[in-house]
């Protein structure tokens, strides 16, 4: 059936319904460690459990959409999400707590690189930077959303922001059933063999460091690791130094997110006419590193502060989907298997990005930020000296 509206609502809707299973959790977790008498590590690994999964998933996924097609990845993602979320409120011990959990990673795994990969599908190189950014706003939606979903929710249950997210996945997936289109016009050829293809998948993400598209493979990582190791200490120095409490906290992030939307819906697209997209990468990932790596070292008013993650959420904003487009035009494979080894190496970002960020913080305030911009800056420095065709203008 044709849909009333563009069909690129529908991807964008699952990336936000992927998105919020990820950030939903993050205001519960005081509390799923009073109710299962969990220690803060543990909890820890519950939250890292879900990016672990989504790491190694990601490529099997893509090359079975590469086979199958997007539309029917898309919604296996969605009903997998929305089972995965009344496992994870339902559960009554940690040990279904964390099944449900990398649960949702998998099943993220296998809509997110499929939506990029029908992104890639039906747009022209020239729409392909602009399509990828409304889905970076609605990801900075979810980012916005999840966390106030699981706040607001939980009053009423710990457990009802998981049966509502379930059912806004399966409205989702209802509607992708009935107007989704699909976009693949020439599938895969060569069979799918699960164990050989995940054992593959592993192989495609270590062999990308040593492929053309290494350098943005890399680039992604710099993104998700500089984000992800800040969105875990940014919480503990605004309660330590600035003295703010949770909704603070909450709005704070708010903040990010807002300015995060905003940039990719009005600033990206004129700033990319304007210095090109690879100048666009560099500038973005650069400006989001020095408004991470500025928030120690300010006064201790909470408005130096929201201004910092305003300019982090910004530079953030316009470099991620530009990393993305540009993968999806220089890559000279499917788009599947190719978003999938990209969404990895982010995975592997918000993977090791909150570990290291914890265990810096513990030493001093400033660490993790200086740390995470140094890394940012000697990663993007190299890789833009280094690769010819991220030097072009």
């Amino acid at each position: 059936m044709r849909p009333p509206f563009s069909p690129l609502v529908l991807i964008y809707l699952a990336a936000f319904v992927n998105i919020v299973s990820f950030t939903m959790i993050f205001p519960l977790l005081p509390a799923y460690a009073q109710d299962f008498q969990a220690s803060n590590i543990t909890i820890g690994i519950l939250v890292s459990s879900f990016a672990l999964a989504q790491f190694l998933t990601s490529p099997l996924w893509g090359r079975i959409s590469d086979k199958f097609g997007r539309k029917p990845i898309i919604a296996i993602g969605l009903l997998g999400l929305a089972g995965s979320f009344l496992l994870f409120g339902l559960a009554w011990n940690l040990t279904l707590l964390f099944l449900g959990r990398i649960l949702q990673g998998v099943f993220s795994a296998a809509s997110l690189p499929a939506a990029r990969a029908f992104i890639a599908d039906i747009t022209t190189k020239e729409e392909r930077t602009r399509a990828m950014g409304h889905l970076g706003a609605a990801l900075a939606l979810g980012i916005i959303i999840g966390p106030a979903i699981g706040g607001l929710l939980a009053q009423y249950g710990i457990a009802m922001p998981f049966f509502a997210a379930a059912a806004v996945a399966l409205l989702n997936l209802l509607f992708v059933l009935i107007f989704l289109p699909e976009s693949l016009k020439e599938k895969m050829a060569e069979p799918i063999n699960l164990l050989r293809n995940l054992t593959l998948s592993f192989q495609r993400v270590w062999t990308g460091m040593g492929s053309a598209l290494a350098p943005l493979f890399l680039l992604a990582f710099v993104w998700s690791f500089s984000l992800s190791n800040n969105n875990v200490v940014v919480p503990l120095l605004g309660a330590e130094k600035f003295a703010l409490n949770t909704r603070e906290i909450g709005i704070l992030f708010t903040v990010m997110g807002v300015g995060w939307a905003a940039a990719q819906l009005l600033l990206l697209s004129p700033l990319i006419s304007k210095i090109g997209e690879r100048r666009t990468i560099m500038a973005g990932l650069l400006f989001m590193a020095l408004g991470f790596a500025l928030m120690p070292f300010l006064p201790p008013h909470f408005l130096f502060l929201h201004a910092a993650i305003l300019m982090a959420g910004i530079g953030s904003a316009v470099s991620r989907p530009t990393i993305m487009a540009l993968i999806s035009k220089e890559t000279q494979e499917q788009q599947g298997i190719t978003m999938g080894v990209a969404t990895s190496y982010e995975a592997l970002g918000r993977l090791v990005g909150p570990l290291i960020g914890g265990y810096l913080f513990s030493l001093s305030f400033a660490s993790p930020f200086l740390f995470s911009g140094a890394v940012a800056a000697v990663i993007i420095a190299f890789v833009f000296a280094k690769t010819p065709f991220l030097s072009k203008a």
